[in-house]
């Protein structure tokens, strides 16, 4: 039977994680340990009231909770030189942009005349100014935001910019007419094809949507040229075997360059220094030792989960490797996460393979370099145990 999840105990769990990798306030320190121990007081009542054990939680949960009952707050070093922080349990969700940014996507998708686009775009510059100057009065940072939050206010500076937003209009048109090339051979999605450049994480997303198609495409792909276009449809509605262009484009100049854009314009996220451990220490030490220093520096971070089942991820497309919030933890030995490192690093440097349209990442060249890894041996053991404490 699958365990209960416990809402929100993740989220705090993360949210102190941060807070504890960096110098706080004697003050500061206080005020999250006690509301820690609210917390936790208020969660074992409810497991006691309800009978339940807390081996009952789903692994995520579970890890969460006896994290935070972990924490040893009287080892904490603080400072009074520490930045004071009134946002330190804050995750900021700017509210009413998700379903504003949906309704301007929804309306350039409608591929609306000059005039109306001239009325879109005034309408983005006047939220955008709104939602700063709510910002500054509030003394919220970029850092403090939701990533969703963070993400759609990028793309709201983005499109504020007028060459931008044409370039926008014009990749809307260009790409429903690549959708809808060839509708003889459309089956379960329909034309018209309703395209909309939204921040996210996958390739694309297909939805029936009235008599026609949502297709919802990352944000950075306004960068695509007609051809590749062309391939991204043939891919996603025909299964053709144009993952490999679609992968190829979206490392190109064009569309890194948009990406790098908008993570610049959505300002700081997530850094790579953990309670226990820190990555940027870790990749130091990988690099130096198996690549000879000479590979630059990625974006490196701890995964929002506590999963058990993948300990890290090479997202190829943002340069950033993800490390499980798992493995932030005394027990974990130093050159465990260096192996997690190690392994994300030989998917940067040796890439995916491609035979006949199919994606093949741990070749066995792959796992003949995974093995040279000196703990190749002993990293395997602690997370192979880790894995089944899950």
């Amino acid at each position: 039977m699958r365990g209960f999840t416990v809402r929100g105990v993740v989220k705090l769990a993360n949210l102190v994680r941060r807070q504890l990798a960096g110098p706080m306030t004697p003050g500061g320190l206080e005020r999250l340990r006690s509301h820690v121990g609210e917390v936790i007081e208020q969660l074992d009542l409810s497991l006691v009231e309800q009978d339940v054990r807390p081996e009952a939680m789903a692994p995520s949960s579970r890890k969460a909770y006896e994290f935070l009952k972990n924490v040893d707050f009287a080892s904490v070093a603080t400072s009074d030189s520490a930045v004071q922080d009134e946002h330190y349990l804050a995750n900021v969700r700017l509210p009413g942009i998700k379903r504003f940014c949906e309704d301007i996507a929804a309306r350039l998708a409608q591929q609306p005349a000059e005039r109306e686009q001239v009325e879109i775009h005034k309408r983005i510059c006047l939220r955008l100014e709104g939602i700063e100057s709510v910002m500054e009065a509030q003394d919220v940072r970029a850092e403090h935001l939701k990533d969703d939050s963070r993400e759609l206010r990028a793309w709201l500076a983005l499109l504020s910019r007028r060459d931008a937003f044409d370039r926008y209009v014009s990749a809307v048109g260009r790409a429903k007419a690549a959708f809808e090339r060839d509708d003889r051979r459309l089956r379960r999605f329909r034309a018209p094809m309703m395209v909309r450049f939204m921040p996210g994480r996958t390739i694309y997303r297909l939805r029936a949507d009235g008599p026609g198609t949502r297709v919802v495409l990352p944000a950075p792909m306004i960068a695509f040229s007609d051809e590749q276009f062309a391939s991204l449809a043939d891919f996603a509605l025909h299964r053709g075997p144009g993952e490999a262009a679609v992968v190829e484009a979206m490392h190109g100049a064009g569309y890194q360059q948009i990406l790098a854009e908008l993570e610049a314009l959505g300002g700081p996220a997530q850094q790579g220094r953990g309670i226990h451990h820190d990555l940027g220490v870790s990749f130091n030490r990988v690099n130096a030792e198996y690549f000879s220093g000479r590979l630059q520096r990625c974006k490196l971070v701890w995964g929002e989960s506590f999963t058990m089942r993948k300990f890290g991820h090479y997202d190829g497309i943002r340069d950033t490797v993800m490390v499980s919030s798992s493995l932030d933890r005394l027990d974990v030995p130093a050159f465990v996460v260096d192996f997690v490192i190690y392994h994300e690093l030989l998917h940067r440097t040796m890439g995916v393979a491609y035979t006949n349209g199919r994606r093949a990442a741990h070749t066995p060249a792959f796992k003949r370099q995974e093995r040279a890894f000196k703990l190749f041996k002993e990293a395997e053991a602690v997370l192979a145990r880790l894995g089944k404490a899950r």
